[in-house]
């Protein structure tokens, strides 16, 4: 019988495998083979990737994120960071939620999570949980 979502290894007590980091209880993110497998996806660059992941990271399941490039500073550059999160952006996976005219100001960004990158290739007819967006 498998052991409940989020239940401990009762041999080890942990929640995570030893090879997946030093902290049994730390955080984690949610990337699904969906994601992981489509085009659009595979077409972001290692930093876009990377970015993404440390996102949703900071997100801590949350749909939304409040994230900037000092944030992102121990693993890009902010031209690099600056580069990756309009790719993001464009690509469908992020979207702003603050104004506009944060995305060329120092100011911290906030964004949320998008399925843009489903409907930018023609997919939401597949998807049964996008309805319209």
């Amino acid at each position: 019988m498998a052991r409940p979502k989020g239940a401990k290894n009762k041999a080890t007590g942990r929640r995570f495998k030893p090879y997946e980091g030093r902290f049994p209880d730390d955080r984690h993110l949610r990337l699904t083979k969906d994601m992981l497998t489509d085009p659009a996806y595979k077409e972001l660059s290692a930093n876009a990737k990377v970015l993404y992941a440390y996102m949703k990271l900071w997100a801590a399941g949350q749909d939304t994120v409040t994230f900037s490039a000092s944030m992102a500073q121990e693993v890009m550059t902010r031209p690099t960071f600056i580069k990756a999160r309009d790719e993001l952006v464009e690509s469908g996976f992020i979207s702003y939620i603050n104004q506009p005219t944060a995305k060329h100001k120092k100011e911290t960004g906030q964004y949320e999570f998008s399925s843009r990158w489903l409907i930018k290739k023609g997919l939401t007819h597949h998807h049964p949980t996008i309805e319209s967006i």
